[in-house]
């Protein structure tokens, strides 16, 4: 698979997944912030990557 692919995958799975934590521990906070978290939790990941890596 191309590595855009695997970027859009890693997203998508990341947006659900940081809306599904943010509706689980702060159901106040809207959706923008879940969204919000998501990509936090990809950048992460791709962080960590990159130290690994070096």
């Amino acid at each position: 698979m191309n590595t855009f692919f695997i970027f859009v995958i890693r997203l998508i799975v990341g947006l659900v997944c940081g809306i599904f934590l943010t509706r689980l521990f702060h159901p106040e906070w809207g959706i923008y912030k879940g969204a919000l978290v998501g990509v936090c939790l990809v950048a992460v990941v791709y962080g960590i990557r990159l130290f690994r890596k070096s």
